[in-house]
């Protein structure tokens, strides 16, 4: 029992003594290229924030009331549309709920939020 236990640790020493090695050939490798490095980090996260901006519009139009066959009765939405009709606004949030165009200006404009937010903080920084 006790030479398995020697194993085990010896096995995970050595995993860590690599996973140690490796993280300083990406800290070599992103000081020697700084905005290669800057330019796959912010691609990465826009594919994060486009990902989150669909979970998260299609949790709150959900619980809004918009579905993606329409308006679900009882709901803020059916409210909404009862008693101002089928509003640009809300024919925009009916279309995301459905899988429409929306959804796709919706992500279009959450990444260029992103966008911006990045630039910002690289301006300020002195980078870009």
């Amino acid at each position: 029992m006790m030479n398995a236990a020697k194993k085990v640790f010896e096995y995970a020493k050595k995993a860590f003594g690599l996973v140690c090695s490796g993280l300083r050939k990406v800290k070599t490798h992103v000081q020697k290229h700084p905005w290669e490095c800057a330019c796959i980090a912010f691609q990465v996260a826009m594919i994060i924030l486009a990902a989150g901006a669909g979970l998260v519009v299609t949790t709150a139009l959900g619980l809004l009331g918009f579905s993606s066959i329409g308006p679900v009765a009882g709901s803020a939405a059916a409210a909404f549309q009862s008693l101002n009709g089928a509003t640009a606004g809300f024919s925009l949030l009916q279309s995301a709920a459905m899988g429409g165009t929306a959804v796709f200006v919706i992500i279009v404009a959450t990444l260029f939020a992103g966008a911006a937010v990045v630039t910002e903080f690289f301006k300020r920084r002195g980078g870009a």
